[in-house]
């Protein structure tokens, strides 16, 4: 199985809008650490200082937020006494009728379509 590699910008753990000089600073910093090999760390480093790489690399990222926040279980029994209130829209009224009327199609329509599949 294939093993994924991680975003270089998790690696050396700079925002996407990091300059050259903040990239250089993160991979010192980053071989310190030593959260991820020496080899992960040089590319990810190489692969920002690279243009066509980094735009790669910004695609790549995902946009949700590193952590989610667990959901918080409240109390829903209120939900089991919901009165349920909505309207129809007038727009819809005679809905059934067009649609019916949709399925016949006139003799004009038909010469266009057959002119234009000919």
């Amino acid at each position: 199985m294939e093993r994924e590699e991680p975003n270089p910008y998790d690696v050396l753990g700079v925002a996407p809008t990091a300059s050259n000089a903040e990239i250089i600073k993160a991979f010192a910093m980053a071989i310190q650490r030593r959260n991820y090999s020496a080899d992960a760390i040089a590319k990810a480093r190489k692969s920002l200082m690279n243009p066509q790489e980094r735009l790669v690399a910004d695609y790549l990222r995902p946009q949700l937020p590193q952590r989610i926040p667990p959901f918080e279980v409240e109390d829903l029994s209120d939900l089991e006494n919901l009165e349920l209130n909505f309207t129809l829209l007038s727009q819809w009224d005679g809905l059934d009728r067009a649609i019916a009327n949709a399925s016949s199609v006139t003799e004009i329509d038909q010469r266009v379509g057959a002119k234009l599949l000919s």
